[in-house]
């Protein structure tokens, strides 16, 4: 198994392995600050939904 991921990242050009590591530093880093996205969202919702409807 991990010798066949092993051929197949050894097959990408430069290019494609740097993307393929941006890729999995930027889902870490969005599981960690999962919460602060999650409740930015919900901040962001609530002023549309709420702070901009005719009373």
């Amino acid at each position: 198994m991990f010798k066949k991921l092993k051929d197949w990242y050894d097959k990408q050009s430069d290019t494609t392995k740097g993307m393929i590591w941006f890729g999995l530093i930027l889902i870490v880093l969005i599981a960690i600050r999962w919460k602060a996205i999650v409740a930015g969202v919900i901040k962001g919702y609530n002023y549309y939904t709420h702070g901009t409807l005719p009373q």
